[in-house]
């Protein structure tokens, strides 16, 4: 265990405790297992990924960016993401889905449907 878990879980703990919530409920609210949480608050599984802290602050009641400032992490870049615009019509930014790159002619499909189903920009 290192000081940077326990720290955390010991938060965690302290959050839950003054919403006066159960391990059981705010693991239910938050989709993971009682185990784990539990785990987590006592300092015995590593921090756990953004995607599981995002629930853990949803089980919480709590603002994510706060729960994943807590774990340590950089929130400053995931408000930029977020308000970030791209012009679906834009060739020269490469969109992505889930991690991967949408294909060329998948794109071109979606632009049609955004269009009414016309092939052309008009």
């Amino acid at each position: 265990m290192s000081e940077k878990q326990i720290q955390f879980g010991l938060k965690i703990k302290e959050l839950r405790n003054k919403h006066h919530f159960t391990v059981r409920q705010v693991s239910q609210q938050a989709g993971i297992s009682s185990s784990f949480w539990s785990l987590v608050e006592n300092g015995k599984r590593n921090i756990p990924k953004p995607v599981t802290l995002e629930k853990m602050a949803h089980g919480l009641r709590e603002p994510k960016e706060k729960i994943l400032e807590l774990a340590g992490l950089d929130t400053s870049n995931n408000n930029n993401k977020e308000n970030k615009h791209v012009d679906l019509a834009d060739d020269s930014v490469v969109m992505s889905f889930e991690g991967k790159p949408i294909p060329l002619e998948d794109l071109e499909v979606m632009r049609r449907f955004l269009r009414g189903g016309k092939n052309n920009g008009q």
